[in-house]
Parts: structure tokens; sequence; C-alpha cells
């Protein structure tokens, strides 16, 4: 579990990764919370692809209090959900002041999570992804990291 995560006052904890088979789409109406707070829950799958499709409803919401498992995802090592939130900050972001907001708050809440997930995407940028992203800055999940929560107020 993560620990040490604050959202609006309250403690969160989050799963480092669940087994669960993956639940039918008609589980919860679309767009419900339910549906949201269940594709946050398997953001933290053990299978990345599951993870990517579960990311996808997820940037759908205007919930916020999905923001930590956004973050959570920039530390990973699959790149291309890291590319899925860089695309969403630049595209999508921007037409939403209030989560921008929320983000920023998030952020000054959480500075050592955030110092973390840096830490760990630039550990996989090292290790993995150096050859195609020369600079580190250029790496998806760093680039997205910044481009959601050093984004000036």
């Amino acid at each position: 579990m993560s620990r040490g995560i604050n959202l609006a006052g309250e403690s969160v904890e989050i799963p480092y990764r669940i087994y669960n088979p993956v639940p039918p789409a008609d589980l919860a109406p679309r767009g419900s919370q339910a549906a949201v707070a269940i594709a946050c829950l398997y953001t933290r799958h053990h299978d990345g692809f599951v993870r990517q499709r579960a990311l996808q409803r997820v940037l759908a919401s205007d919930e916020t209090w999905t923001i930590p498992f956004v973050v959570q995802l920039l530390g990973e090592y699959v790149i291309e959900i890291c590319e899925d939130i860089r695309r969403y900050a630049e595209t999508d972001l921007p037409k939403r002041p209030e989560m921008i907001r929320e983000l920023q708050s998030f952020a000054a809440d959480n500075h050592g999570f955030i110092v973390l997930t840096r830490q760990r995407a630039t550990s996989y940028w090292q290790s993995y992804y150096r050859r195609p992203h020369l600079y580190r800055d250029s790496y998806p999940g760093l680039l997205a990291l910044a481009m959601l929560v050093d984004r000036p107020a």
C-alpha cells in the first residue's frame, strides 16, 4: 500500500497491485462514481493492459479524488500509460480548471509522494528508456508529472 497520501484532508491508501479478475463492464453504470471507483482500483491491476484501459475511464472522469491513482501510474514502468497521461495533461486538462486547482492542491499537500513518484519515474527512464528519450525531461512519465503538478497557478 502507498502510505502518506492526503486528499482533501483525508488519508488515502492505494494498493500496490491487485490480482482480481476484471469485473464485467456493466457492473456499474458507465460514468457513475461506482464505475470510476472500480476503474481507479483497476489502475492497480497486475496486468498493464488492464491498468491502461482503466486509466482511460479515470481520465474521462471529472472526479478529483482520482488524482492519486493517476499520479501513481507515472512512477511505473509502462511507458504507454505515461504517454496516455501526458496526452491528457496536454489536451484535456487545460479545459478542466477545477482539476488543475485540485492537482496543485494535491501536489502541495503531498510533496513527499510527488518527490518519490518523480524519483521512480527517473529510475525507469534511466534503466529502460534512456535510449529513446535521450533527455530526462523528454520521458513521458516525467513530462506528464511536470504538466500535472508543476503547472503555474
